[in-house]
Order: C-alpha cells, then sequence, then structure tokens
C-alpha cells in the first residue's frame, strides 16, 4: 500500500470567440488522442527538464554492473541534500536500489513536472516482485541537481476489502468516509455536459481545497486563447508572490518561469507559489468570469477568487469574529474587504491565530458536479490550439496513482488537500479526474471529502481509506461501456 501520493505537498468572454471557435469546441475530436508520455520501444517519452534528465541519470546507475562513484554523487545531487545523506551513503542506497531492481526501467508514470516526478519502476529479470516507487526532486535553476529521491516497494494501491466492491458498494462506501463527502461520475458529453452515472450529495457545495486551481488554469486559457500571454511568456518569480507551502520557493528570487511550466507546476505538484503568480498575471476579473462561464451553480461562493496567500490570511490573520463577516459577506463587501484588508498584506504568513472551523466553511467551495462542469470547459477547450496543448500538458502532468495513465489515452487529475492539528488531521481532501479514450466522451470522477470540526485533534480523514476507494471506482470506471 502507497504512503505518499503527493497529497502533503501541500474566460470575460463573448460570442465573437464563441463563434469564431477560438477556445470552446462542442465535439470531441475523431483523430487518435495523442499520449502525453508515449511508449516508444518500450521507453516512456518524458520532457526534457530537471528532474526527467536526473532520472536518465538514475536508471543508468541502475543498470547490472554499473558502479556509482562519490564523484557521480557529488556531481549529481544538491548540497542540500549531501548535508543531510553524505555521498558514502547516497551511494550505498543506490547500490541496493541496483540490487533489487537491476536493469530498472519506468514502468508507469504517475507525475512529472520540472521540479518533482513519481513513476514506477521494475526489473524485467525479477517478474512478480514489488514495483518500486520512485519520487525525484530537483533544483529547478542553476546546476538542476537532485534535492529529493526515495523509492519504496509498492503492490497495490487498493486494501483487500474493497477489491470487489461494485460501483453502488464503492460509492456508498466512500460516503461512509468523511462527515461531509461529495461524489460525482459521469460521462462529459458535447457542448460540455456532465451527465451522471453515479452520485452521492453531488450538489452540495463542499470545500474544494487546491481543486480550486482548476478555474485559475482556465484564467490562464482565456489568456492565452486572447493572446494576452503565451506558454512561453517569462514570468519571474517575485518575493511578493511566495505562497505558502510553494515547492519552487527554494528558487532564487527573479527566476524566470514560462508560463506553460507554472501551469504544469500548478496542477501537477499544486505549487501554491506558481498558482499566486499565475493568478497575479491573469488577474483576478478574468478567473471571476471563468468561474461564471464554466456554469458553476454558484459562482458567488467561489468569487472573488482568493490566491493562496489572500485565502491563507483568511485562516491566520484576523480574528474569527472578522473573517467570518468575510466569507459571509456580500459580492461587494467581499471586494472591499479584499481591496483594502487582505491584499495589503502582501505574501501569507504564520500569524497569531489559525481557525480550523474556517478550512471548510470559509475557503474555495464548489459542488462535485461544479468541478465536473469546470474540468467540461477545461476539455472544451479548442482542439489543435496552443491554449488546449498548454491545458492539456497541465491537466496531465499528475494523475495521483499507479493504475491510470496506463489505461486512458488521456488522464486529466487534480486534487488537494487542507489539514490542522497536533497531529495534523485532514478536514478536507478532494479527488478529480478526467479519463478519455480516442472516440469515446470522456468520464470524470469527482471525490471530495470535508470533515468539519472545531476541535483541532478530532479525528480527520483517512487518506489511505479514500485512496483505496477510489481505486476500486476508478478500476470500474474503466470497464464502463
Amino acid at each position: 500500500m502507497i504512503r505518499s501520493i503527493g497529497l502533503v505537498l501541500l474566460l470575460s468572454f463573448g460570442s465573437p470567440l464563441v463563434a469564431q471557435g477560438r477556445l470552446y469546441s462542442d465535439s470531441f475530436e475523431s483523430p487518435p488522442i495523442v499520449r502525453q508520455f508515449p511508449l516508444v520501444g518500450g521507453a516512456y517519452q518524458l520532457p526534457a527538464g530537471p528532474t526527467t534528465n536526473q532520472l536518465v541519470w538514475l536508471l543508468s546507475e541502475l543498470a547490472v554492473g554499473e558502479t556509482t562513484t562519490e564523484a557521480e554523487v557529488n556531481t549529481h545531487f544538491d548540497p542540500a541534500w549531501l548535508a543531510q545523506v553524505d555521498a558514502a551513503t547516497t551511494v550505498t542506497f543506490i547500490n541496493s536500489i541496483r540490487t533489487s531492481y537491476p536493469n530498472a526501467a519506468v514502468v508507469d508514470v504517475i507525475a512529472v513536472t520540472p521540479v518533482r516526478l513519481t513513476v514506477l519502476i521494475d526489473s524485467p529479470s525479477a517478474p512478480g516482485a514489488p514495483f518500486g516507487f520512485m519520487s525525484l526532486g530537483a533544483r529547478y535553476a542553476g546546476t538542476q541537481r537532485i534535492v529529493l529521491f526515495g523509492v519504496s516497494a509498492f503492490n497495490n494501491v487498493m486494501f483487500p476489502a474493497d477489491q470487489a466492491l461494485s460501483l453502488v458498494q464503492a460509492a456508498d462506501k466512500f460516503a461512509t468516509l468523511s462527515s461531509a463527502p461529495g461524489l460525482f461520475v459521469g460521462r462529459v458529453r458535447p457542448g460540455g455536459v456532465c451527465e451522471p452515472i453515479i452520485e452521492r450529495q453531488s450538489t452540495t457545495l463542499r470545500a474544494t481545497a487546491s481543486i480550486f486551481k482548476t478555474w485559475v488554469l482556465g484564467g490562464v486559457a482565456r489568456a492565452v486563447a486572447n493572446n494576452t500571454i503565451t506558454a512561453t511568456t517569462s514570468i519571474p518569480m517575485v518575493a511578493s508572490e511566495l505562497a505558502p507551502g510553494g515547492i519552487i520557493n527554494a528558487e532564487p528570487v527573479g527566476t524566470p518561469f514560462p508560463a506553460g511550466e507554472l501551469a504544469i507546476l500548478m496542477m501537477g505538484i499544486s505549487d501554491n507559489t506558481a498558482t499566486d503568480l499565475l493568478h497575479q498575471q491573469v488577474g483576478r476579473p478574468v478567473i471571476n468570469q471563468v468561474v461564471s462561464d464554466y456554469a458553476m451553480s454558484q459562482p458567488t461562493v467561489l468569487t472573488p477568487l482568493l490566491g493562496i496567500s489572500e485565502q491563507f490570511h483568511v485562516f491566520r490573520s484576523f480574528d474569527l469574529a472578522t473573517a467570518n463577516s468575510y466569507v459571509n459577506g456580500t459580492e461587494p463587501f467581499q471586494q472591499n474587504f479584499l481591496d483594502t484588508q487582505i491584499v495589503p498584506l502582501g505574501p501569507c504568513c504564520s500569524g497569531p491565530t489559525f481557525h480550523t472551523e474556517l478550512l471548510t466553511a470559509g475557503t474555495w467551495r464548489a459542488t462535485a458536479a461544479d468541478v465536473c462542469r469546470a474540468f467540461a470547459g477545461l476539455r472544451r477547450t479548442a482542439q489543435g490550439s496552443d491554449t488546449f496543448d498548454l491545458v492539456d500538458r497541465a491537466m496531465g502532468a499528475q494523475v495521483a496513482q499507479p493504475g491510470v495513465r496506463n489505461l486512458w489515452d488521456r488522464a486529466w487529475y487534480k486534487g488537494g488537500s487542507l489539514a490542522a492539528g497536533n497531529p495534523v488531521q485532514f478536514r478536507v481532501l478532494t479527488h478529480a479526474w478526467l479519463l478519455e479514450d480516442t472516440g469515446r466522451d470522456p468520464y470524470v470522477v469527482v471525490a471530495m471529502s470535508n470533515s468539519p470540526s472545531t476541535d483541532p485533534g478530532a479525528p480527520g480523514i483517512n487518506q489511505f481509506d479514500v485512496q483505496s476507494v477510489l481505486g476500486r471506482i476508478l478500476q470500474l470506471t474503466d470497464q464502463l461501456p
């Protein structure tokens, strides 16, 4: 059973654009879908970048007869790594992986971004042995050396008790895993209509956690379609947009990122600083319009759409009564409070308070059906356009768990979590996939678990129980006609 799947990491649109087909397409293409990471000659074709380049080297070191030296480790591993795990220990670790997985090759791609990737490896000479679950991180700028590396054995996402559940049974069980669930399993039909197959409280508002970034990506897509930016537009990292939990915060201020790579970081590893950089670049009015255009049932619940630091100021920087006045205020009140009270605070923060109850009641919220419509809105982006290419690369960068990407021609994912307490407990845990084969309308699976509580120590959501049941739901979705 996997014990980490990346859950702790932590457009205005008018009829002329519709008529010109620059942004939306009302049917799904008949030509074959080109997989994001295709298999060619038994090897996945991954884009060049800091993590993938280091992966090539690491796999070469796992060849039988290869010998890894301390000099090689010093060349490929960052000083921050070597300060904690010296070169000799790292050599021993790589040698042990070679022994367990001789001539290892990648057999499943879970996530690929410039600074983090997750893959499954296997040894062709050891069939039946557990796969190796490999995590790898690298610097984006400078030497692009390795800062994170680990391999652990992997057998199955699902617990035995979930492996024979029917779709109805799995949906029912999912609904018991949190006090406020929301589940939507269905198809996206032409025109962006979400047609349900099975639902559990799918029209009730739930906290989304980082799934809100789907609407931010919609704003980026709108900006690309309107020629405001391109995938290659350089966006420098600035101190004013450093957000809590941003992995790229370790990069030097001023580091330039192409907009397309920031989108991949935002969706692929849910990087919070990448999100705030794009939020600032595109602008809140564009993103707010996307929320409405994607047919959200109650758009003013999500707008004005806050960035990461802005939302965390609501959690941390005001007393509870003031924070609730913002949460429950009218749209004009919220916009004024945002402009006059939140935005001037700048990047967040380790404030004097943390309002646990707001993790579900005072944060980004939508229904499971709304999330399906947001995925449908992105999927309707005109095929073959630069806009769709950016969306497809960003949404396809992560699939959250093994056994998903290999089953589908196109697999998109976004999820997220919010947690608090001591020990830390998940209060919000969300997952959403769009899964598609050539010539068939896409499936969407949206699973939202909320556990409201004013008690920081109260039991939260068990991520592994949720993961197991969703593994079964995904397996059954693949078997649907």
